[in-house]
């Protein structure tokens, strides 16, 4: 049985913090087994293009503009934190740069925060640490140069995290983190609606989401055969009332960015209802909008949250499960990373890119064959027929890098062995020239004087 804990301080007021992850990947091109050798283009320029620019007008144009309005309409009262992909960032900088003006705009603003992920959408920490950091680094200095901002706060892929991930995240300089706040990794006597901490280490503060009332908007809100539907802002209001007890202070509402207007459509009324709803919450003194960083700061840590594996928000499971749940999955995770070594010692920044592209996430996703709900789930954002031609499609895709990789590793490695070649020749040819020298050269005799002075 838990023990209930009333925390005095936060008796009349709780903290609402909104989270929004923002993300789109380079999907390949189908890649059949006689292209392989070809070294053809892996993603397809014009369907990424055309999924960006589709989902731009449905979502991160409204949003965007909705979300503005809003911090510029409670400038004192309304708060929000994004994260953005590195991807997301280099599509939007390509396919639509007054987008990015109007992101650069709304990060202007005191009330707008970003924090730091991995600018790939990748797997890293769970297997290439230093990888890990590097997309760390890359991500900084993206956000610096785009939006002149400093990250304080992490969320990993997927929020993906673990008690050695949090030691990852610790090291790479952050003391907050994102993470699912699944039922049985929240502490004993408590519940999600809490700030915890690594169990070593204390300054690393550990933020979950919580994850009811974030599905109820990410993934219930438009299902007509949920209980609950219409959900009305009165509604959602009220559940957000009977967390006044004195024993909840903190609500991580973390979503997906793409729940507006992509994933809920703009005819079911959610943008209507989250500019009442966030108008609403305003003027109820009860509650307080707060940014990651500013919930981070506020709260004390109450306990240890100990997760002993890879957890994350995604599916039933709330694991890995939905990149590395089968062997075609890990096949091909195996695979690209295989390829690391080639990569570092080509240095080559063209290949790198192309690399850390195949790295993200969503590639291991489409292979996903689970069934029911989950399975509809990863159908319904995969670009492929079935999970098996998103395996053969990526896998002759890592032939055809690997054999462009083999070839200019060869083509380096001869130059470097010509390079020496010349170097020892040349060292060669001065020391015969040398020796011809001194053997024609007239031979001074020392004065008396220089060997009285060499002496």
């Amino acid at each position: 049985m838990h023990t209930v804990i009333l925390i005095e301080r936060n008796k009349n007021m709780v903290a609402l913090c909104f989270y929004f992850e923002v993300h789109q990947p380079f999907r390949i091109n189908h890649y059949r087994i006689k292209e392989i050798g070809a070294h053809k283009t892996y993603f397809n320029e014009e369907s990424n293009q055309n999924i960006f620019e589709k989902v731009a007008k449905k979502c991160y144009w409204p949003a965007g503009l909705l979300i503005a309005s809003l911090l510029k309409r409670y400038p004192k009262s309304f708060k929000v934190t994004f994260s953005m992909s590195g991807t997301f960032l280099e599509q939007c900088e390509t396919y639509d740069p007054k987008l990015l003006e109007l992101y650069q705009d709304i990060l202007s603003l005191s009330n707008a925060e970003i924090i730091c992920e991995t600018s790939h959408h990748s797997l890293a920490a769970l297997i290439d640490e230093e990888e890990f950091y590097s997309q760390i680094e890359l991500q900084r200095n993206n956000i610096k140069r785009l939006f002149n901002r400093k990250v304080t706060a992490f969320r990993n892929t997927e929020l993906i995290y673990s008690n050695h991930i949090g030691k990852l995240v610790e090291k790479a300089g952050f003391q907050t983190c994102l993470l699912e706040g699944w039922d049985p990794y929240i502490p004993k006597g408590w519940n999600a609606h809490h700030i915890f901490h690594h169990p070593e280490l204390q300054n690393l503060k550990l933020l979950p989401k919580s994850y009811k009332l974030s599905d109820d908007l990410a993934f219930r809100f438009s299902n007509q055969s949920w209980e609950s539907w219409p959900l009305t802002t009165e509604k959602y209001h009220s559940w957000f009332e009977k967390l006044l007890d004195g024993n909840h202070e903190f609500v991580g509402l973390f979503m997906d960015y793409e729940t507006f207007g992509e994933h809920q459509w703009a005819d079911t009324g959610i943008f209507e209802f989250l500019d009442r709803f966030i108008s609403n919450m305003t003027y109820d003194k009860r509650f307080e909008f707060l940014t990651v960083s500013e919930a981070a700061n506020k709260f004390t840590a109450r306990a240890p949250m100990d997760v002993n594996r890879p957890l994350s928000w995604a599916d039933t499971e709330r694991d890995i499960s939905a990149w590395l749940g089968n062997r075609i999955q890990e096949d091909a995770f195996e695979k690209v990373y295989q390829l690391k070594k080639q990569i570092r010692y080509l240095n080559d920044e063209s290949l790198t890119k192309e690399w850390r592209k195949l790295l993200t996430s969503d590639h291991f996703y489409y292979m996903c064959i689970k069934w029911s709900n989950d399975g509809d789930v990863h159908k319904y954002f995969s670009p492929f027929d079935s999970p098996y031609e998103a395996y053969l499609d990526y896998v002759n895709i890592l032939e055809d890098f690997e054999m462009k990789c083999a070839e200019k590793v060869r083509l380096k490695d001869l130059a470097q062995g010509t390079i020496q070649e010349l170097a020892q020749g040349n060292l060669g040819e001065n020391k015969e020239c040398t020796k011809t020298i001194q053997a024609s050269s007239p031979q001074k005799k020392s004065s008396p004087a220089s060997v009285k002075m060499g002496n």
